[in-house]
């Protein structure tokens, strides 16, 4: 099928010249004289859209930003001699190259060639990251090694039961990732409830869980329902169990055993179909033997005990991961990047402490960091280099602070080139305020131009 490109130009000259000379080429070319006639054309089916700055209406620096936001087609700008500084800017809002009026045929046909074929060998490589990653995802959740494997086994065969499980593993390994493929495999109607043990006081996590009644307290000025009544018919998850007091302990033992509780305040009892996973990242066993942690209420909510492997532990897992993070960053930004092989050399090498979470916030930091669109070692957080690498950085000479807010302001830098030049889409990539990204851009006095 012929490659598909719009034409933007309001001379009819110099659109009947580009249209003829293009489809002289064998391309598939539909031509418009404004943004806003050719706007419903704009598909997933176009491949490359050649645009003049200046247009009636919507001029080509507006489009091209209405364009970006909608979709990642290829934009060529065309430019007199006197706004050359426009198509610059045009590219920094997300347009892929530029040339000057009168169009020279042959730089022309050269320029088309090369960026179609730089976007279908980057869909090529989309659509081989996708057969990669299709054998390593069982329902929505990655993972290769043989180690994940025992897990999805052992989830398939639990699923549909009403067992009690206990997931355990560090920090940011994926316990509640297992959990929702286990509520979503499990055939329940109901929602999908996660309650942190951890993060509420346990004053306030009596009436989260059960529900209170007005007035069982100061302050309950009406009744309102508990995480258990919210989770009937579905799944809940106590995150971080082995922080719940042995007070809570003993009435969660009940609602395991039985199903049933009282609103504080109230003497009538509540039934509710649940299935409780509790997960945690203690050694429950040795809470037990602290006197910390109820020994019949591990029991009870241990029916089944599924522990999810550090990273350090499934190292097959690690590109897997890093495959899935830049198909995602692609599908939902359009942000193509690869990753040469010595900074996966450098990824796989590391032991990841922070788990599944580390790598995202790692991969994300370095396709902001990372100039075009290939991450390489010095695009990574340093302790992720080599010595050499670490002895070598320009920051060597500075103060700490001085180092970190350099650092800082060049992440800042490039997110903004990014998302040409977008503080509320930068300040959402790095993952703060649009509040805190406006600070900082004052701050550094980071230059924005839109």
């Amino acid at each position: 099928m012929a490659e598909k490109i719009v034409i933007i130009e309001d001379d009819p000259g110099v659109r009947f010249f580009l249209q003829e000379a293009l489809q002289g080429e064998g391309y598939a070319v539909a031509s418009f004289a404004s943004y806003e006639e050719s706007h419903s054309h704009i598909d997933s089916s176009v491949n490359l859209i050649i645009m003049d700055i200046s247009l009636p209406g919507m001029d080509g620096l507006s489009a091209t930003t209405e364009i970006r936001k909608e979709r990642n087609i290829p934009i060529l700008i065309i430019t007199a001699y006197g706004t050359k500084h426009n198509a610059l800017e045009a590219i920094k809002r997300g347009a892929t190259d530029f040339f000057v009026k009168p169009i020279p045929l042959e730089e022309l046909k050269i320029m088309v060639k090369r960026v179609l074929g730089k976007k279908q060998l980057e869909e090529e490589v989309v659509v081989l990251r996708e057969e990669r990653l299709k054998d390593a995802i069982f329902h929505g959740v990655i993972g290769k090694s043989e180690e994940m494997k025992k897990i999805f086994k052992q989830v398939e065969k639990i699923a549909e039961t009403d067992l009690t499980v206990l997931i355990t593993g560090e920090t940011g390994a994926g316990k509640e990732v297992i959990a929702h493929l286990i509520h979503s495999l499990s055939g329940r109607k109901g929602r999908f409830v996660v309650v942190n043990c951890a993060s509420i006081p346990d004053n306030l996590l009596e009436s989260e869980l059960f529900g209170y009644e007005k007035g069982a307290f100061t302050g309950a000025v009406q009744q309102k329902q508990g995480k258990f009544e919210v989770a009937d018919g579905g799944t809940i998850v106590l995150d971080e169990i082995g922080e719940m007091s042995p007070y809570l302990q003993a009435k969660l033992l009940r609602v395991a055993d039985t199903k049933e509780f009282e609103h504080l305040g109230s003497t009538k009892t509540i039934r509710v179909d649940i299935r409780i996973i509790s997960t945690t990242n203690r050694i429950l066993e040795e809470r037990i033997k602290e006197g910390q942690f109820r020994e019949d209420l591990f029991y009870r909510l241990s029916q089944i005990h599924i522990n999810v492997p550090p990273l350090r532990q499934r190292k097959e897992d690690i590109s897997v991961f890093i495959e899935n993070i830049l198909l995602d960053m692609e599908k939902e930004e359009g942000a193509f990047i690869e990753i040469s092989d010595e900074a996966m050399a450098a990824l796989l090498a590391y032991d990841w402490p922070g788990n599944v979470r580390e790598v995202i916030n790692v991969i994300k930091r370095a396709a902001i960091m990372c100039d075009g669109n290939m991450i390489t070692p010095d695009d990574l957080p340093l302790y992720l280099r080599s010595e050499e690498k670490l002895t070598d950085v320009t920051f060597s000479d500075m103060s700490l602070d001085k180092a970190i807010s350099e650092m800082e302001k060049r992440m800042i830098i490039n997110a903004l080139k990014k998302t040409n030049g977008s503080q509320a889409k930068a300040a959402k990539l790095l993952g703060i305020s649009e509040r805190s990204m406006w600070y900082r851009v004052k701050k550094y006095d980071i230059e924005i131009n839109q």
